[in-house]
């Protein structure tokens, strides 16, 4: 990653209060706070498996962080699973990602993804990339024209086996 993108990505990853990283809710639960919600095997390996794929495409990543990553990120009554971000040249990308071991339709609908607003610098692209991870033989449970726009990808027991991106 070049300078000026560390430097982005020191930018993006600025927490409120100013500062100081926004802790990720294993960081806080590991400090001994009990947050209240058990997380199964399955969806911590999940997250693993996609973290590292997302890692491999240069992205930094945050598992579940509890408050937008800085100002030019926000959202409002939604944390997803695992945020990302890279910067490469004139572009900037925001990638949001849900880990459902039991895909419901509905249940992703009434989550507020669609109310993350991202603003990249002056003079670059920037956009928004959603990714719905699913365990192997769940995909039936997926409605496909969540396509439209998010990225499936179907989650074995070490890898993301296979990558269906969005459609817009």
């Amino acid at each position: 990653m070049t300078g000026v993108g560390r430097a982005r990505l020191d930018d993006v990853c600025k927490s409120r209060p100013p500062g100081a990283l926004s802790p990720s809710r294993r960081e806080i639960s590991l400090s001994g706070i009990d947050l209240g919600v058990a997380e199964s095997r399955v969806h911590r390996s999940m997250k693993a498996i996609v973290k590292s794929e997302l890692q491999k495409e240069d992205y930094a990543v945050v598992e579940e962080p509890l408050f937008p990553p800085g100002e030019r990120v926000s959202w409002s009554s939604y944390r997803p699973d695992l945020l990302g971000y890279k910067s490469d040249g004139g572009a900037e990308e925001l990638v949001l990602v849900e880990c459902e071991t039991h895909p419901n339709m509905r249940r992703l609908g009434s989550k507020n993804y669609s109310g993350v607003w991202f603003q990249p610098y002056l003079f670059t692209k920037g956009s928004v990339r959603r990714i719905l991870a699913v365990p192997q033989g769940k995909l039936g449970s997926v409605d496909m024209k969540i396509r439209n726009e998010w990225d499936v990808w179907i989650v074995g027991a070490n890898s993301a086996m296979t990558k269906y991106p969005a459609l817009a």
